[in-house]
């Protein structure tokens, strides 16, 4: 007799739920929050917070447990997300719940329905990047006079 299986597949197979999961998590670690679909984002929830918790415990072990979490999570992640992961968990001082999923609206095409992902401690942006935004922003302005 089959039994159902936990969570949602997506309407995917196994390799592609997880190349689909992997690069939904570099897009929230890149950008902090991403729009999505409720479902996909029901399941990228616990993905997330298993990494997190996985970078976590690298850190708070010793050098060799510290260097065999951080090859678990390169295997999945590119290198410049797992940089900007280590230091999301250095700066978040909680033991779960690393994200929250706020509902939208449907979306209009298909009526699907539409929910953003985010960190619950949003990192601290860089005073270099938001000092070089404003330099090209008075760039712009100078051009155009």
């Amino acid at each position: 007799m089959n039994k159902r299986k936990k969570g949602r597949s997506l309407g995917r197979e196994k390799d592609q739920y997880k190349a689909l999961m992997r690069t939904l998590l570099v897009s929230l670690i890149d950008k902090n929050k991403i729009v999505t679909t409720l479902a996909k984002a029901k399941e990228l929830k616990p993905f997330a917070e298993r990494k997190i918790t996985i970078a976590k415990r690298g850190l708070r072990g010793d050098n060799l447990a510290m260097v065999a979490k951080i090859r678990l999570l390169k295997k999945d992640l590119p290198e410049k997300s797992v940089k900007e992961l280590l230091a999301l968990v250095k700066l978040s001082k909680r033991e779960g719940g690393y994200t929250r999923i706020i509902k939208l609206m449907n979306r209009k095409s298909d009526a699907s329905p539409m929910a953003m992902i985010e960190w619950t401690d949003k990192p601290k942006e860089d005073k270099k990047k938001n000092v070089k935004k404003e330099e090209i922003d008075k760039k712009k302005v100078i051009k155009k006079n």
